[in-house]
């Protein structure tokens, strides 16, 4: 059973509009147009006192480097860490507060790009851009200190992108995290309409139009925008967080059991009874849970390699 905090942020969570904002399509134009005209989040006083955070435009998007004071030491963990938002919404503060905790507890560096956005910006050239920062990232920090992660719909691009990298024959990361992924765009899995009752963020109608928006001419079952049609034989350890709570847990348990089958990569699938989507960024006990495992599976990782 979960918390009673998760309880109450669970109650809680449609005061935030999420719900909302994803159940009505037909006002999703006007909604992303007012999330454009807002201030960009970026991390807290408190983290810049902890760790020296940077951000550079020379990609002609954001790039934000977080890094221990005094730099990280050679070999040490580096997380590029990819935020959801369905590709329409921005970074938020619980993204920076997650990565920066992650950091912390892994004497780990980061890299968080602020990535362009759908419907301005379609999967092609999205992830042009990713895989091209990543390549970056490899020969800078060594693709095998990296862990490539992300929540959501960051989840999904964070598979996609190892796909893309094992199809050009480029440097694996050492591991995958993935927490609550949107891995299939389509949103026809049998069982998520009998979850979003129950979903106080996500609605089924939301995912299909998102998905439209950021896939742009590339069917919604293309590998790029759905990764769990997609090629995983070869691919590094990932580590999969779910909530039963959550539509999106219809695509973690697919790719679970993609993994299950002989031939596949490392994985492990950690399941949390009554948790809500993304629930791993927000302030709950089950969340330190979540990110204490992802440090584990990170360390784990590392010494195997």
């Amino acid at each position: 059973m979960a918390s009673i905090r998760a309880r109450l942020v669970d109650l809680a969570l449609p005061l935030l509009g999420i719900k909302r904002f994803f159940a009505e399509p037909d006002r999703l134009d006007e909604r992303i147009a007012k999330l454009r005209a807002r201030r960009p989040v970026r991390p807290r006083a408190k983290w810049h006192k902890r760790f020296d955070i940077r951000e550079f435009a020379s990609r002609g998007f954001p790039v934000v480097t977080i890094e221990p004071r005094g730099g990280a030491r050679p070999g040490a963990p580096h997380l590029f860490y990819l935020h959801g938002g369905g590709y329409v919404m921005d970074i938020a503060a619980v993204h920076w507060d997650t990565v920066a905790d992650l950091c912390e507890r892994l004497g780990a560096s980061a890299t968080v790009p602020v990535y362009p956005l759908a419907p301005e910006n379609k999967a092609p050239e999205v992830l042009a851009a990713m895989h091209s920062l990543y390549l970056e990232l490899a020969a800078r920090h060594g693709a095998q200190n990296i862990t490539v992660m992300g929540d959501s719909a960051g989840g999904g691009m964070s598979l996609a992108l190892a796909q893309m990298l094992k199809a050009d024959g480029g440097p694996m990361p050492g591991s995958l995290v993935l927490y609550s992924p949107w891995l299939d765009a389509t949103a026809t899995a049998e069982g998520q309409r009998a979850i979003e009752r129950r979903d106080r963020m996500l609605a089924v109608s939301g995912l299909e139009a998102c998905g439209a928006m950021y896939s742009g001419d590339l069917a919604r079952d293309d590998p790029r925008v759905s990764p769990l049609f997609g090629d995983l034989e070869g691919l590094p350890p990932i580590a999969i967080f779910s909530g039963t709570s959550d539509i999106l847990i219809v695509d973690g348990r697919r790719l679970a059991k993609r993994l299950d089958e002989p031939g596949m990569p490392e994985h492990v699938y950690r399941e949390y009874k009554d948790m809500f989507h993304v629930w791993m960024l927000l302030p709950v006990p089950e969340a330190k849970q979540a990110r204490s495992q992802t440090v584990d599976f990170i360390r784990e990782q590392r010494r195997a390699a």
